[in-house]
């Protein structure tokens, strides 16, 4: 069974200061989850990179680049709306094991997520393994985590 879970309702107006453009950025559209191996889940969200967002401005000069910690936000984003929160927090990124950039994302680029979120263990921790796909079918990155939702005073290590 596959589920299709509201993420994000990006508002497209661009930000006009950067106070505004502090605020955590719509990174993805739309998740799909679905049941996955050893009582985890599957999840495929999706975001594309618009060009006229005040947070891609002056990343890179003259050329709309996706920076890779915006990737690692969609992953985070798109996580959190497959699980849903505990006791009103969403999961936090706890370790990042492993995030390889492959390919850049440009202006215009679909940034396509696919991740199986690992079982939760006692400490409120899973494993989450992402494939990082652009709309023309090349691998952009590779990411190993460990998510984890925090506990009441909880510093996150």
């Amino acid at each position: 069974m596959t589920a299709v879970v509201p993420a994000f309702a990006p508002d497209r107006t661009p930000a006009q200061t950067y106070a505004e453009a502090a605020a955590p950025l719509p990174a993805v559209a739309s998740v799909q989850v679905a049941a996955g191996p050893r009582g985890g889940i599957t999840l495929r969200a999706e975001t594309t990179v618009d060009p006229d967002d005040l947070y891609l401005t002056g990343h890179f000069p003259e050329l709309t680049v996706y920076p890779g910690v915006f990737t690692l936000e969609t992953l985070r984003q798109a996580v959190s709306a497959a699980v849903g929160h505990c006791a009103g927090r969403p999961p936090e990124l706890h370790r990042l094991h492993s995030a390889r950039f492959l390919a850049p994302l440009l202006a215009g680029d679909t940034l396509t997520v696919e991740a199986s979120v690992g079982p939760v263990a006692q400490d409120q921790s899973f494993e989450v393994t992402a494939r990082c796909v652009r709309g023309d079918g090349v691998r952009t990155a590779t990411v190993r985590a460990v998510f984890r939702w925090p506990t009441d005073g909880d510093d996150g290590r």
